[in-house]
């Protein structure tokens, strides 16, 4: 039903997701020139938006970089940095073996929910985007339009959001789809245009069904409904 693992147990569900990165970075060879802490910030983010996403509570993160610890130093204190707001355990693993020309990231968090926040919208519900989708260097161009980590906090403890999907490469219409036949209904898009279908990178928006639209301060966009 998503892009995670959900193992159920007695009392719940332990929910696993990962993002990774190749050829983003600072080294010779990567095809995006940016520095490793930027790529580090947004796989993580993606990984941890995943498992909020469905109401989980983030337990524990492992990262995994194919780079030599010295180059990589930064990249991690920015994940300890960020990490450390949630309280989170992490593992690291580096490359330290070999001399690498490309940078190669992933990183998996591992989350429990009792109750995933997955279906049930009522027919009727409306369907909404909050961001922006972004992809490869338009993403360091466009921040400013990019849902912030807070602000998607703010919209998964809202009590009129449903379900929410942080959208990446297949695009805001293909995650609608999804919104949609979790809770076994259709959906209808108020108007079909390109941007829907447009990649959004590491999770630079979200899509989600609400009861109504939230009294948030973030711009969000109504893209259709459920029925």
């Amino acid at each position: 039903m998503r892009d995670a693992n959900m193992i159920s147990f007695k009392d719940g569900f332990l929910v696993h997701a990962c993002d990774s990165a190749g050829g983003i970075g600072g080294l010779k060879n990567d095809l995006l020139n940016v520095s490793v802490k930027v790529t580090a910030r947004y796989t993580l983010r993606t990984a941890l938006m995943e498992i909020i996403s469905i109401g989980a509570v983030p337990l524990s993160v492992s990262v995994e970089f194919a780079n030599d610890p010295e180059y990589v130093q930064e990249a991690i204190d920015k994940i300890k940095k960020i990490l450390k707001r949630f309280s989170l355990p992490v593992v690291i693993s580096t490359e330290k073996n070999f001399k690498t020309s490309q940078t190669g990231l992933g990183i998996s968090v591992v989350g429990f929910v009792q109750k995933p926040i997955i279906g049930n919208a009522p027919k009727g519900s409306e369907i909404f985007v909050a961001g922006d989708p972004f992809v490869g260097d338009e993403v360091l161009k466009n921040e400013d339009e990019i849902l912030s980590l807070d602000d998607f906090l703010k919209l998964r403890n809202n009590e009129d959001v449903g379900e929410m999907i942080p959208v990446g490469s297949a695009g805001i219409f293909e995650e609608a789809k999804l919104l949609a036949k979790n809770s076994d209904l259709d959906l209808k898009i108020d108007k079909d245009e390109i941007w829907l279908h447009k990649s959004a990178g590491p999770s630079t928006c979200v899509v989600f069904w609400a009861y109504k639209k939230p009294k948030v301060d973030i711009a969000i966009k109504k893209i259709g409904s459920l029925g």
